[in-house]
């Protein structure tokens, strides 16, 4: 009788006891102690569906006949409110078993008779626990399937690639409860990113080409994996981008992320609960987050110029057309700066073509942090930038274009003639809100209208710009208020026919 008198390891499992008989509930509740069990105990029907309301409970073992409310009435209670509970119904009696019908409309396990002794009492209690373990499981499997087609829409929306993959930390760690992590991924200068699983191993000396991207917890602000690992934890990351597949190891996960057999990269993530149980599910979350990172990437490589990091012109000029479609609906400013750089041509033909490379990356630098999340930067060419303002009016334009300038003064090449700070000259034009009366208006309103407001905003912006270069230049200077186009305007009529 082993089973009755040696205490079991602690198996992580709660039952409750549900008996009016305090004797009958002391004993039993021994045994089930003795197996290693969390053991909660109620002495009737209401105290029990308090517990449950309240507390985790794997398994309930419930007796039949109580005074007051009987065990077919709490299971009827428990069943509103819970689904999952395993239950097994006690009988003192023969005569007291519930039919198979009752069993059935109740969704519980079965019923055992405590003339039976413990050993019969501690099987059911074996079966019910692994009905509860497969039931929470597949339990478990559903709410992870809903969170990761929940979340997969904001994964693929365009968005810049450190937002993108941002997010994506921050859902995985949510999703198995990590609390320290990291995103690495290979990037997209590397000729060898693509290679087979064993050759990418060949590169693992030299950081295994992977860059850190978004980081939480104690990575926070670390870009390198030197920095964040140690060699068991390199060993690891190793492991999981040679073999394509997930590494664990003393609370610690790699997860690769890959499209087909391409790496992308990697995550890592530092304590974690139920690991081992949701590996499908990671898997799936991580062929979501790997496609939608090639996409963003792929999405970077054509719209951004890979000189500045800004957006080209052709991209940057359909924002603003949706924009000023955007800014006419909700009666809103729109601001257009634009920039060019002070004496470009001076710093290209004494210092070369490598220093003004140098200028134009420090320039696209500050015009990035300049600028809010919403704003738009982009390069229309040579020296020349642009930066759309939603929801702008000329004040703050002004003030986004002296933060241009103050951000580019920071920033020196060195010319034979010593070192040279960067200035700008800024042109600023804002469309103010319409004032047409909306019922009067074409529906829909022609393409074209709006084409023609891009032109006019585009022109008065560029031609302030040159009244700041032609007035000495590193200053901003502010248009006249610009007007949307009347609807009666016959150039607006021609472009429609």
């Amino acid at each position: 009788m082993a089973r009755k008198t040696a205490t079991r390891r602690a198996t992580g499992r709660t039952i409750l006891l549900v008996d009016d008989n305090p004797e009958y509930l002391e004993a039993t509740g021994r045994v089930i102690e003795r197996e290693g069990h969390n053991l909660l105990r109620a002495k009737d029907g209401p105290e029990a569906l308090e517990i449950l309301r309240t507390q985790h409970v794997d398994l309930c073992l419930l007796d039949f006949v109580m005074p007051g409310m009987n065990g077919e009435e709490v299971v009827v209670q428990l069943r509103k409110f819970d689904p999952l509970v395993q239950v097994i119904l006690q009988t003192g009696y023969a005569s007291e078993q519930p039919p198979r019908e009752l069993l059935q409309r109740l969704d519980i396990q079965g019923y055992f008779d405590k003339s039976e002794g413990p050993e019969r009492l501690l099987l059911w209690t074996d079966v019910g626990l692994k009905a509860a373990a497969a039931v929470q499981t597949l339990s478990r499997g559903r709410q992870g399937l809903r969170y990761i087609l929940d979340v997969t829409p904001e994964l693929h929306k365009i968005q810049p690639l450190e937002h993108l993959l941002q997010g994506i930390l921050m859902q995985i760690s949510a999703f198995i409860g990590a609390g320290n992590s990291f995103v690495a991924v290979i990037p997209e200068n590397r000729k060898d990113h693509g290679l087979t699983a064993s050759g990418f191993v060949a590169i693992l000396d030299e950081e295994m080409g992977l860059e850190i991207k978004a980081s939480t917890g104690t990575f926070a602000d670390k870009r390198t994996l030197t920095d964040c690992l140690s060699p068991s934890g390199m060993e690891l990351v190793k492991r999981a981008i040679s073999a394509i597949e997930i590494q664990r190891e003393e609370g610690i996960t790699v997860l690769p992320l890959r499209v087909g057999e391409h790496l992308v990269g990697v995550v890592y993530l530092d304590g974690i609960a139920n690991g081992e149980k949701d590996t499908e599910l990671l898997l799936v979350f991580a062929n979501q987050a790997a496609v939608a990172i090639q996409n963003s990437q792929l999405y970077e490589m054509a719209t951004l110029d890979p000189m500045t990091g800004v957006y080209v012109r052709r991209f940057f000029e359909q924002w603003l057309l949706r924009e000023l479609r955007n800014a006419f609906r909700n009666h809103r400013p729109i601001a257009l700066i634009m920039m060019d750089l002070d004496k470009f041509k001076r710093i290209n033909d004494t210092a070369g073509h490598l220093v003004g490379d140098q200028a134009l990356i420090a320039t696209g630098e500050a015009l990035h942090e300049a600028v809010r999340s919403g704003d738009i930067v982009g390069r229309f060419g040579g020296d020349e930038f642009a930066i759309l303002l939603p929801q702008t009016d000329a004040d703050g334009a002004r003030r986004v274009g002296d933060r241009a300038l103050e951000l580019l003064k920071k920033n020196k090449v060195t010319t034979p003639d010593g070192e040279l700070a960067l200035a700008g000259s800024i042109g600023c034009a804002v469309l103010h809100p319409h004032a047409f009366d909306d019922n009067s208006l074409p529906r829909p309103i022609p393409p074209a209208y709006f084409q023609r407001n891009l032109k006019a905003l585009l022109k008065c912006a560029d031609e302030a710009m040159y009244v700041a270069k032609n007035a000495g230049g590193s200053r901003v200077h502010v248009a006249t208020n610009l007007e949307w186009a009347s609807f009666e305007d016959e150039a607006v009529k021609r472009k429609e026919d």
